[in-house]
């Protein structure tokens, strides 16, 4: 096994760390794996986006339900860990016409479109001013329906305002994420974050105090971190009151600078030292006194705010079924088809300008691709898959279409059943990399070319 990056102080149970020999199996099993990453393997296709060139219209809505993403761009600075598409250092007018282009392109919902969830993320949200970002909530909400989800808008600790909070709560947001990553005043500034780690707790606790679900998002994995550091930041977090942590290892592709800040020792690029990390994670934040929902979230509802009400209930769908998304780099999930946005400001706002279409990219989703899909909305997610249903909408036992990965996975302990499929609690600390052995060759081999592209050394 790798060693720690720190020792542990305190107890921690660590119950699902494997012996030697388990851990040869299960390097055997999942086979090479990737550093690189766009989104988490579950995430597909997403977390190989492999998109095609294609200036395409997307269709008209045809009814049902219809999940909606907004993404906002805008940020004061740029974090060295963030692969997002984003813009630094914008004037108001910029902001404007941007937001004015938000507006057009949410025209294409027709009114009394049945809504699903609604996620505004970014960039940031809130480093719109409190006004800008009621007339983009406003436009979100302008031909759909009620919906009895809670929808979630992004924000950051050194943009957020008493007034962004009064909008976000008057257009019936429940839920609020914070990208904190650290409240490690060191780490923060070796990843070029501009706010002090006191500033995100105390943001923390304002957002608890107004009756918002909040969830906070911490990274391991970051330069110069150890777990005592990251035991230090989920203690905090959980003190300050906060409903949810999402905790997710450091992802790096050819658009992350902070690949360079990171010595050998400190890069999740082995199984194994993934698996301490995680099962250390779970450890902590079991003890803090949250539960397990997803791989990689952390869940308290037990008390008696507000919020805690929500987050008993919650549950994101921003994955499931057709999603409109609208903005820079957007990308809409219309039945087998993805639609991707231009990925640069100005020439997606002078399309909408002009009125034609934003879309520079798509991807079409062939057999394989929806049953991958598929795969990764299951127990890519650490939910059952049922193979019964599977055959049902495939045509094919599942046997007959991932045998051999379902074979060498369940050898490894990595996952378990007969009926259903399900990750066991080892499978569940490898959550992606076991979905990333379903993965057909021909994408892992787009993954591998982007690998080598991505994170050769870099000439001055």
């Amino acid at each position: 096994m790798m060693a720690p990056t720190s020792s542990l102080s305190g107890h921690y149970d660590l119950p699902y760390l494997p012996d030697n020999s388990t851990m040869r199996d299960i390097e055997e099993a999942l086979g090479q794996q990737h550093y690189l990453s766009y989104a988490p393997p579950n995430i597909y296709p997403m977390s190989a986006p492999a998109f095609q060139e294609d200036a395409a219209i997307r269709p008209p809505h045809t009814g049902g339900p219809l999940g909606l993403y907004v993404h906002i761009p805008f940020c004061k600075y740029a974090c060295s860990f963030c692969f997002y598409a984003k813009s630094i250092g914008d004037n108001r007018d910029t902001m404007v016409r941007y937001v004015e282009a938000l507006e057009r392109e949410l025209e294409w919902v027709p009114s009394g479109t049945p809504l699903t969830q609604v996620f505004v993320g970014g960039g940031t949200p809130t480093a719109l001013p409190p006004d800008l970002l009621d007339r983009s909530l406003t436009a979100v909400f302008r031909n759909v329906g009620t919906s009895v989800l809670t929808h979630t808008v992004e924000c950051s600790p050194d943009t957020l305002t008493d007034e962004h909070i009064a909008v976000i709560r008057g257009h019936g947001v429940g839920r609020v994420s914070m990208g904190i990553q650290s409240t490690h005043d060191e780490t923060l500034e070796l990843i070029r974050r501009k706010h002090a780690g006191n500033v995100a707790l105390d943001t923390c606790r304002k957002l608890v105090a107004s009756g918002l679900m909040v969830n906070i998002d911490l990274i391991y994995g970051l330069p110069g971190q150890t777990m005592e550091h990251f035991r230090r930041d989920f203690d905090l977090v959980a003190a300050s009151g906060v409903h949810s942590v999402t905790a997710y290892n450091l992802r790096v592709n050819e658009k992350t600078p902070v690949v360079r800040k990171l010595g050998a020792e400190e890069r999740l690029d082995t199984l194994s030292g993934l698996m301490h990390w995680r099962s250390f994670v779970k450890s902590v934040a079991l003890q803090a006194g949250y539960r397990q929902t997803r791989c990689h979230t952390f869940v308290r509802s037990d008390r008696e705010d507000a919020g805690s009400k929500i987050a008993a209930d919650f549950k994101d769908m921003t994955g499931r079924g057709d999603q409109f998304s609208a903005g820079m780099s957007a990308r809409s999930r219309l039945g087998d088809r993805i639609y991707r946005n231009d990925r640069v400001m100005k020439s997606y706002v002078e399309s909408i300008e002009n009125g034609s279409s934003p879309v520079k990219e798509t991807f079409q989703l062939d057999e394989m691709g929806r049953k991958i899909r598929h795969l990764a909305l299951t127990f890519g997610e650490g939910e059952e898959l049922n193979l019964a249903e599977y055959e049902a909408l495939f045509g094919n036992p599942f046997e007959q279409d991932f045998g051999i990965p379902l074979i060498q996975t369940s050898q490894a302990g990595l996952v378990e059943g007969t009926a259903t499929i399900r990750l066991t609690h080892t499978g569940r600390l490898l959550y992606d990399r076991v979905m990333m052995a379903f993965y057909p060759e021909n994408v892992k081999s787009w993954l591998r070319e982007r690998e080598s592209i991505g994170l050769a050394p870099k000439t001055i």
